[in-house]
């Protein structure tokens, strides 16, 4: 049995000084702890923003800047207020520059945080959608309603929710995925009519609040917990495909 995972640990996972065995340990530890890894992550952000702004070098000034300074240096005459003069100029560029790496590495609010672009798993998640529909129709492709979520563990490594007892599963299906494997579960949930539960491999550890991503034919709400990533996608009212897939996400802590 390994030790449990303390405070100690955790400041060392952000600090990259865990071996890579006792990294596995916390993050497993995390990936159970929704809370404490949201904190990490947090941390993470944080130390990777630090990086940046000490690792990059400052931008040169612009030629026009740089020409302005010079001309007001030549027309007074002054060496003392030329010298200034560069100085504001050098200030100007670092003010821009860290406005330039605060919106990159996102110690702000920005547009792309306002509507965050959606993890590469919703579109395939969406694909997965479309192709269960597309089974439905096909007298050729029966659906295959059994499925044994211990065995999908066991042989993926994916942990799937428990569903509503009111929920029909009706096709149940392994795909190859970017990351690894994936499970797609076609069912009939009700009021929300036809939806596709996605689940897939990660290709990094996070943890990620169920949101939604509204497409063209379909509002896929998705989100992460440790390695795993899960989708919920339907063509019924947005805020009841968002507190269905609320309730699956919580049926995984």
């Amino acid at each position: 049995m390994s030790d449990p995972i303390t405070e100690a640990d955790l400041l060392a996972y952000v600090d990259d000084q865990l071996e890579p065995a006792r990294r596995i340990e916390v993050e497993e530890h995390l990936a159970h702890d929704p809370q404490a890894a949201a904190r990490i992550m947090a941390d993470l952000k944080d130390r990777d923003a630090l990086r940046l702004l000490h690792a990059a070098p400052l931008p040169r000034p612009t030629e026009p800047m740089l020409a302005a300074a010079r001309r007001l240096e030549r027309a007074l005459g002054w060496q003392e207020l030329g010298l200034k003069l560069r100085r504001v100029a050098a200030v100007v560029a670092l003010v821009g520059f860290g406005w330039f790496a605060h919106g990159q590495v996102g110690l702000g609010i920005t547009d792309s945080e306002a509507s965050p672009k959606p993890p590469a798993f919703v579109e395939d998640a969406l694909h997965s959608h479309e192709t269960s529909l597309l089974r439905a129709r096909m007298v050729s492709q029966p659906e295959v309603e059994a499925y044994d979520p211990a065995e999908i563990l066991a042989e993926t490594g994916i942990r799937l929710p428990s569903l509503p007892e009111d929920w029909q599963v009706r096709d149940a299906q392994i795909f190859p995925s970017r990351y690894g494997h994936s499970i797609e579960i076609a069912i009939d949930a009700g009021g929300l009519g036809r939806v596709s539960l996605f689940a897939a491999q990660a290709p990094a550890f996070d943890v990620i609040a169920p949101m939604p991503a509204r497409f063209e034919k379909a509002t896929a709400v998705y989100w992460q917990t440790g390695q795993l990533a899960y989708a919920l996608t339907g063509t019924g009212s947005d805020k009841a495909l968002e507190r269905a897939a609320i309730r699956l996400s919580r049926k995984l802590q």
